[in-house]
């Protein structure tokens, strides 16, 4: 028998088939599904919205520990990783925006001045920046090219709100405190706080188009509530920035109802002003003139680098200490300088103007309305923005990320018309 050649293939040319990675393999399929994250995602925002007013807080109002470590699992992570998959695409569509730039510089600005800041952990303060900006990317990813999922997100949100602020209204009630002056719990435990973020509430909730009549009839019903814990706040400064509201809406909602609404409220803000309640000067200033100067007289000891993100300074007016401004634009200069000032003031119109060109939309509408409220409210109080989870971040950083979806979809928009023709 010859010895012939046969042509069998060695066993290193034959193809294997891929073996399943152990590591893959054991991750259930449905947490590597997109769709999973952005159900996560979505409760992680209502949770940050509700978690404002129902969770215990730490040392001066600071969110408690479980508050963030829920919202690193709901929120942040969630959030960065679904605006960094599929290559990048919401962070690259956000990236030429120019208030999405502003946005990013500000935030640069207040990481390189911790340098100076001699924070005691720095960590701890990028952290807060990364938060805020997980936050603001996490509405554009929740929407998509969908607008109604931010309208039932916040339904579900301010109807939440509404429900602790009947809590809190029920529990005053009972136990009314010394002041007279009601609170809620956690982050909003001052009265200023809470009457900030209810009425946050109470005008989203007021223009969400809503079709389902029982689901109106709650909204109608969760205002009354809201307003009512507002006047229960004393917070004037909240009713001026109403008011306010309330008058200028007829310049982005026509109709009928909205000049009638207007009129009423410039009414109103006369009569006050010529015939003041007791409740409105009973407590005269509450020293926010002292505060400005003493914040003025900080400001020109570091005008140009501020002392830092976040670094602690004191403010002693009438024998109290304060350890912020109580004013936006002063605390941003004291922490900032006169670069993080310009870059906030810069933002600020920049959101008026994505809103303003959006007015037709609602969620347009939303953040015009949102951006006359903050406005007012933040010249008297709640002025920590860059920082953890606060009401700060219903006023400033929501409007802003609604605008940039606005304008997202809108070039998309444009990119569809453009391709049809």
């Amino acid at each position: 028998m010859g010895h012939e050649k046969h042509n069998i293939p060695l066993m290193q040319s034959l193809p294997v088939a891929p073996q399943p990675r152990a590591d893959i393999g054991a991750v259930p399929l449905f947490l590597r599904r997109r769709g999973f994250w952005q159900g996560v995602l979505g409760a992680g925002i209502v949770w940050m919205m509700l978690g404002l007013v129902a969770m215990p807080s730490g040392i001066s109002f600071n969110p408690g520990k479980l508050y963030q470590g829920s919202l690193i699992v709901l929120l942040y992570l969630p959030a960065w990783c679904l605006a960094l998959t599929l290559r990048a695409a919401t962070w690259k569509a956000l990236l030429p925006l120019p208030a999405f730039r502003i946005f990013l510089l500000l935030l640069a600005w207040a990481t390189l001045s911790l340098l100076w800041a001699h924070a005691r952990h720095p960590g701890d303060e990028l952290s807060r920046l990364l938060s805020v900006l997980a936050f603001v990317l996490a509405w554009p990813v929740w929407l998509g090219e969908d607008e109604r999922r931010g309208h039932r997100l916040l339904l579900l949100a301010g109807l939440g709100v509404a429900l602790f602020a009947g809590y809190y209204c029920v529990h005053y009630l009972y136990r009314p405190p010394e002041d007279g002056r009601i609170v809620g719990e956690g982050v909003i435990a001052t009265a200023n706080y809470a009457a900030a973020v209810m009425g946050a509430a109470c005008l989203w909730l007021a223009l969400l188009p809503i079709a389902d009549r029982r689901v109106s009839a709650l909204r109608w019903l969760a205002l009354p509530v809201l307003l009512a814990f507002i006047a229960l706040t004393g917070s004037r400064s909240v009713w001026l920035a109403l008011a306010l509201c309330a008058m200028f809406a007829p310049l982005w909602h026509a109709g009928r109802g909205a000049r009638w609404l207007a009129g009423v409220a410039l009414v109103v803000v006369l009569a006050s002003c010529f015939w003041p309640l007791p409740v409105l000067v009973e407590r005269g200033t509450s020293l926010r003139p002292q505060l400005f100067v003493q914040s003025m007289h900080l400001i020109a000891q570091h005008p140009w680098l501020g002392l830092g993100q976040n670094a602690p300074f004191t403010l002693v007016v009438a024998g109290a200490d304060y350890t912020h401004s109580h004013n936006v634009l002063t605390q941003t200069m004291i922490e900032l300088g006169l670069p993080g000032l310009l870059l906030l003031v810069a933002l600020w119109l920049a959101t008026a103007w994505l809103g303003w060109r959006h007015r037709q939309r609602v969620t347009g509408r939303l953040v015009l309305v949102l951006w006359v409220y903050a406005s007012v409210v933040l010249q008297f109080d709640m002025p920590q923005l860059l920082d953890s989870p606060r009401p700060g971040w219903l006023l400033v950083w929501l409007p802003l990320a609604l605008a940039l979806w606005l304008e997202l979809d809108a070039r998309r928009r444009a990119v569809v018309a453009a391709r049809l023709h």
